[in-house]
């Protein structure tokens, strides 16, 4: 971690003794231009800058020993805050390796369970639907389900009436508005829910299957579930086989 110092450099004189007028004008100027600005340096130009500070001072007007104490002191508290910053950075990044295992661990243990988690993507094989459910905020008065295939296109629309708050079982019976059986595939589902004032119900959609497969990027661990990913976080419930 690069950690800067700030340092007052107006007690530098610009000329020694014996420096010609023009090194003496060319220093100034120097002077004048770091000075009206915020210098940050790192801790190496920090101590070069405090010898140099110490091997140009004037002999007959010294710099005062308490600042320069207290330069030194400024010094050493700022090391110390770089190492005990070092130490941070190095058990945060332990913290989050330990945590990553701990998640893909989690995930393993999950591959071949019939999990139920957050989502609206399921599968149609053989022609049997995969299980969906809905999850209700309070009471709704009215509680529509659409389904519609990979391309978006609307399948079938399904009223379930008026349900109570918590869990909502979804049940297709695999066939559309008219009455056909529908391909083989990926399909995708939304619920609609209202109370008795006609007021929005709050809806989660979950959908179960299989884990068929974990995998983990820098940031999370992702289960595949009906040839989709969703988080670990996602999961709300597994089935003990």
């Amino acid at each position: 971690m690069a950690t800067t110092y700030s340092v007052d450099i107006s007690s530098i004189p610009t000329t020694t003794s014996g420096t010609t007028s023009s090194s003496s004008s060319s220093s100034s100027s120097s002077s004048s231009s770091l000075a009206s600005s915020s210098i940050n340096m790192g801790k190496e130009d920090f101590l070069k800058l405090l010898t140099t500070q110490l091997q140009y001072q004037d002999p007959l007007s010294p710099a005062d020993p308490k600042d320069f104490v207290a330069q030194l002191a400024q010094f050493s508290s700022l090391e110390q805050l770089i190492n005990v910053n070092s130490k941070l950075d190095d058990f945060n990044t332990t913290i989050a390796s330990l945590q990553g295992s701990q998640k893909i661990g989690q995930g393993v243990a999950l591959l071949g369970k019939n999990v139920t988690a957050q989502g609206n993507v399921f599968t149609v094989s053989s022609g049997t639907p995969g299980e969906m459910s809905c999850a209700l905020g309070s009471a709704a008065n009215k509680v529509t389900v659409k389904i519609y295939n990979s391309s978006g296109a609307l399948v079938r629309t399904m009223d379930l009436g008026s349900q109570g708050a918590g869990n909502c079982e979804i049940s297709w019976d695999g066939k559309d508005s008219n009455g056909n059986q529908a391909a083989d595939g990926t399909y995708s589902f939304s619920v609609n829910a209202v109370d008795a004032k006609g007021n929005s119900v709050t809806t989660a959609t979950l959908v179960t299957g299989v884990v068929e497969e974990v995998l983990q990027d820098s940031d999370n661990v992702y289960l595949k579930i009906n040839g989709r990913l969703t988080t670990l976080d996602n999961i709300v419930s597994v089935e003990e086989s």
